[in-house]
């Protein structure tokens, strides 16, 4: 799947109003210049300009500064820091917090979990401060969206709410927080469809170093045995040990390649809809590599296995994230070489 792209008519609109919180370029400054221009207070002018001609100059440059303006916001993320623009980039709607207040009172809170990074699950609690008493038998959705290509995501799919979650005086609801991309995720917590609060993350990018290869269990076994190597080869994959990874023959650019895929987990996360999904270092554009159906199934020593075929458009590094029922599993790190012609 291609990532939603802003389309070019929304920051066009923008341009019909000033793009900031407050008049940067006031009425009174730009009646100064305009006066001043009128009144011929330029020195070193040689003839003067009829006051139409001057309106129209002064406000081709008010244009032009303000294109320049927006366009270098949408460019520059640390402009965007700075400057509070108006949509979808809006300083405060985007500023990250871990806490949600309404009307000075604190009404949500985000716990994540570990050195959490893009491509890796890494948990979350979400802490209603609202006593159980008041939410139990509601649901709770949480949505993602992400503020730089508009990726959205289900965090947390509709569940009901139990005496289970109740913690003191508030209660507690945890998610997988797996992020593809780094950058501003905003998490719009839901209860009974109506909204709660809202987190926004600023989401660090991943290591981009190849994920390491490790032997299968069952080669470590018929080592272990005394197996000679050419009746029982070793078999290394390509990974997160433990968790995920798949028998890598390498990756050339538009090439496809069949690949071996192993699982490790419980059975309930192993069953469904399985996508992977691709994006490039550097970039944000996450591609549909290939999707089928899963469950569990016991190989090498693995809790689940499935063939792939698999191929990647362009040389250079990627990292693969695997999804089952729209939860972020994990992800592999791979260098992709260039298409020898």
């Amino acid at each position: 799947m291609k990532t939603e792209q802003e389309l070019p008519p929304d920051w066009i609109q923008e341009l019909a109003s000033s793009p900031f919180n407050e008049p940067m370029f006031t009425e009174k400054m730009k009646s100064s210049v305009m006066n001043s221009a009128a009144n011929g207070s330029v020195k070193n002018r040689k003839k003067r300009r009829s006051p139409t001609r001057l309106r129209v100059i002064t406000a081709s440059a008010f244009m032009i500064l303000l294109i320049a303006t927006v366009w270098g916001w949408r460019e520059s993320p640390a402009l965007q820091r700075m400057i509070p623009i108006k949509g979808l980039g809006y300083a405060a709607k985007w500023t990250p917090r871990n806490v949600y207040t309404e009307n000075g009172v604190d009404k949500l809170q985000a716990v994540q979990g570990g050195d959490f990074t893009a491509g890796s699950p890494a948990g979350a609690w979400w802490n209603l401060l609202t006593p159980i008493q008041a939410l139990e038998g509601k649901t709770i959705r949480i949505t993602a969206v992400h503020r730089d290509t508009g990726t959205t995501l289900e965090e947390l799919v509709e569940t009901k709410i139990t005496s289970d979650m109740a913690y003191d005086n508030f209660t507690r609801v945890s998610s997988r927080f797996a992020l593809p991309l780094s950058g501003l995720w905003r998490f719009d917590v839901m209860v009974n469809q109506e909204k709660y609060g809202d987190i926004v993350v600023d989401v660090p990018d991943s290591s981009w170093e190849p994920s390491p290869s490790f032997l299968l269990a069952a080669s470590k076994d018929s080592e272990k045995a005394g197996s000679t190597s050419s009746q029982f080869p070793p078999t290394a994959i390509t990974g997160m040990e433990g968790r995920l990874g798949f028998i890598d023959p390498g990756f050339i650019a538009n090439q496809p390649n069949k690949y071996m895929w192993h699982f490790w987990g419980r059975a309930e996360e192993l069953k469904g809809d399985l996508l992977i999904t691709a994006v490039k270092k550097g970039t944000t554009e996450i591609v549909d590599v290939f999707k089928t159906r899963i469950s569990p199934y016991p190989h090498n020593g693995a809790d689940a296995a499935i063939p792939t075929s698999m191929s990647l458009p362009s040389p250079g590094l990627w990292r693969i994230m695997v999804s089952i029922n729209g939860q972020l599993f994990g992800s592999v790190i791979v260098e992709v070489d260039k298409h020898q012609d």
